[in-house]
């Protein structure tokens, strides 16, 4: 709502008394909720009217929304809030078969061919190589202004990297946002097989070890879905984000060990 207001306030002349501002400011926000389509619509569309920054970008998380970018009309970031969404249950994800082979291949490798795993190490180029179009595509989501914003989060130790290294050079990873027991996948990258699989892997045991209550991903029938990757009605999602955002729970600095 504060935003909201914000918004309507800047359109009204200062030379009004506070009292005309109150009345304008509830005209105005009547009228966008009824344009709109609802109080939530409006607070959308304030919030895609707002410059993304890490407070915007915090606020539409902790409501279950997350940014993506809408340029078609001339909108830096629209804010999405699915029904219904795609979670990975935090004590009940899957690992391959595929994958848990190629994790125990990797232990008895050499040393130059092993994966290393480590958290936090290089944030800023985990987001870049996430940002680099593939295939055919020739643009990304992650804009230059996203990747800003992503970086003062990562100093302010909210956003955080799983990295996968191979003879030192980093391969692979995953980045994504903690908010006390929530956790947001957001991207992947990798430039040799499997090595954003095996940094989500490793995230997916983290998350558990730390005692992550809710973790969003894509849509069950996405990439996500060989890591058990469900379904559920954003009314049910709405409901397990509460107790996620208000547990006591943090992103260690530990990198687990998986158990194979």
């Amino acid at each position: 709502m504060g935003i909201l207001r914000k918004i309507v306030s800047s359109v009204i002349p200062r030379k009004y008394k506070h009292s005309s501002i109150r009345l304008f400011q509830k005209v105005l926000h009547s009228g966008l909720i009824r344009l709109s389509g609802g109080e939530e619509e409006a607070l959308f569309w304030a919030y895609a009217q707002a410059k993304l920054t890490p407070y915007t970008m915090v606020q539409g998380l902790l409501q279950g929304t997350f940014p993506m970018p809408k340029v078609d009309d001339n909108r830096t970031f629209t804010w999405f809030d699915p029904d219904p969404r795609g979670i990975i249950p935090i004590a009940d994800f899957k690992i391959r078969n595929d994958l848990l082979r190629c994790l125990k291949k990797d232990r008895v490798q050499d040393a130059d061919k092993r994966f290393e795993i480590r958290l936090n190490s290089n944030f800023e180029q985990t987001i870049i190589n996430c940002s680099k179009p593939r295939g055919e595509k020739t643009t990304t989501w992650i804009t230059p202004e996203y990747i800003k914003v992503m970086l003062e989060l990562h100093e302010m130790g909210i956003a955080h990297s799983v990295e996968t290294y191979q003879d030192g050079k980093l391969v692979g990873g995953v980045l994504g946002v903690s908010l006390n027991g929530y956790f947001i996948t957001l991207s992947l990258f990798r430039t040799i097989d499997n090595a954003s699989k095996v940094a989500f892997c490793y995230l997916l045991t983290k998350l558990k070890e730390d005692g992550f209550k809710l973790h969003i991903s894509g849509a069950a029938d996405s990439w996500f879905t060989q890591f058990g990757s469900v379904n559920i009605s954003k009314a049910d999602f709405k409901k397990e984000l509460i107790p996620a955002i208000t547990a006591p729970v943090t992103f260690s600095s530990r990198i687990p060990e998986l158990a194979l």
